[in-house]
């Protein structure tokens, strides 16, 4: 399962569609309800937006405090060349861009692949 976490609908109704082939992908809008689902449920991978109006790298912070194992992606439409060396410090997994295209399945699941082998 795949929890992708924006607080724009119409990017998590994109996500959903571009990740939701293969597997189960729930979203939220925030980092409160994206931490009371990791509490709840069981997922592969999380791909956080960094633009999030809430803290996003506290937000990434509490995800690996509820589940050390649990792979986070970096989502953002910033400019990718601060990004890469930020992620490294947070235990971010890969950095996506926006807007959401076709990539990202592949993207995601070679994530979800490589630390859970889900």
């Amino acid at each position: 399962m795949i929890l992708v976490v924006d607080h724009d609908p119409e990017v998590l109704d994109q996500a959903r569609e571009v990740l939701n082939h293969d597997r189960r992908v729930l979203a939220a809008s925030n980092a409160e309800q994206a931490l009371a689902m990791v509490r709840r449920l069981t997922f592969s991978v999380v791909p956080v937006d960094l633009e999030l109006p809430d803290d996003a790298f506290a937000l990434i912070r509490n995800l690996h405090e509820a589940d050390p194992d649990l792979p986070v992606i970096a989502v953002t439409a910033a400019v990718k060349g601060a990004v890469p060396v930020t992620t490294k410090t947070t235990g971010i997994a890969e950095f996506l861009p926006k807007p959401i295209s076709p990539a990202w399945k592949p993207a995601v699941e070679r994530v979800r692949g490589s630390k859970r082998g889900v």
